[in-house]
């Protein structure tokens, strides 16, 4: 069977199916790489792949519930469509996953999900974290917004792009934020929630804000602590892995200590945008727009 391989923010993964396979998966397609003939790290399908280990965790919201044993996690993932329940396990090293998802028979929306846990997990290791951001890009840099569903992320990303000319968006939901060589970057990933923006680039970051809904607009700049603490709620993570958490918290570490790291409290309007973008190009510590009393 003919292996397909990606290249994500600069890591080769491994799928051991054909390409053709995942036709309906366009959002894989900008990350093809077929050149490659060694992977970080695999994605198996078709493994004989059995529940086990005990509860630690279930989302609802993401309808999976993860399993540890003695030497490995195993996630059950249900389709919400279908009902079917299918399985993924991994070694507690990261390096290889395994899946009983036949490859005559995908499910699109649960093999992404299974592919970015993998990635995260995969990665995190090598200062790389998956992280919950809509992301702008402008003159050559790129500009991070987090918060909570509904906060209004990637509102104040298509803001950017309606107030500021040259204004783009490199991903709107799970980009991966790096450290590299001294600084911060980040890149476009294939998972990018319902904005579907799919790029493989890759832009050294100008500045990371925390969103959270006002009455007002006001901004302000957050160092040591406390700036780790707005990014670290809105990463990917395996709690129950000590190996997982030392990795980001060092990472997490070497980004804040490095990268301008803000508050943002704002209406879903062109002030704030206009008052993000001013404070975030220009490094000003505090600043606070006329519609705040």
């Amino acid at each position: 069977m003919q292996d397909s391989y990606f290249n994500i923010a600069e890591f080769i993964v491994r799928l051991n199916v054909t390409y053709g396979a995942l036709g309906s998966m366009e959002n894989l397609y900008p990350f093809i790489a077929e050149n490659a003939k060694k992977a970080d790290f695999q994605l198996l399908l078709g493994c004989d792949v059995k529940l086990s280990g005990s509860e630690i965790y279930k989302s609802d919201e993401y309808d999976f519930t993860i399993f540890e044993s003695e030497s490995v996690f195993c996630i059950k993932f249900t389709d919400i469509a279908s009902g079917n329940n299918y399985l993924l396990e991994f070694d507690k090293d990261f390096k290889e996953y395994r899946t009983n998802m036949s490859a005559e028979h995908i499910c699109r929306d649960v093999l992404n999900n299974m592919l970015m846990l993998a990635f995260t997990f995969a990665t995190i290791d090598k200062k790389s974290l998956m992280i919950h951001a809509s992301v702008a890009v402008l003159d050559g840099k790129a500009y991070l917004f987090l918060g909570k569903s509904g906060t209004g992320k990637s509102t104040h990303c298509r803001l950017w792009l309606k107030n500021f000319k040259n204004a783009d968006i490199l991903n709107d939901d799970n980009p991966v934020l790096k450290f590299e060589n001294g600084e911060t970057v980040v890149y476009g990933s294939p998972w990018s929630g319902k904005g579907a923006v799919y790029k493989n680039e890759c832009y050294k970051v100008g500045g990371i804000a925390r969103l959270s809904q006002a009455p007002y607009n006001k901004i302000e700049c957050r160092t040591g602590a406390k700036a780790f603490a707005l990014l670290y709620s809105s990463c990917s993570k395996l709690p129950w892995s000590e190996s997982c958490m030392s990795a980001l918290c060092a990472t997490l570490s070497d980004i804040v200590g490095t990268t301008p790291v803000y508050y943002l409290e704002c209406l879903p309007d062109d002030a704030a945008a206009q008052l993000s973008h001013s404070t975030m190009t220009s490094h000003y510590r505090i600043t606070t727009s006329p519609h705040h009393q």
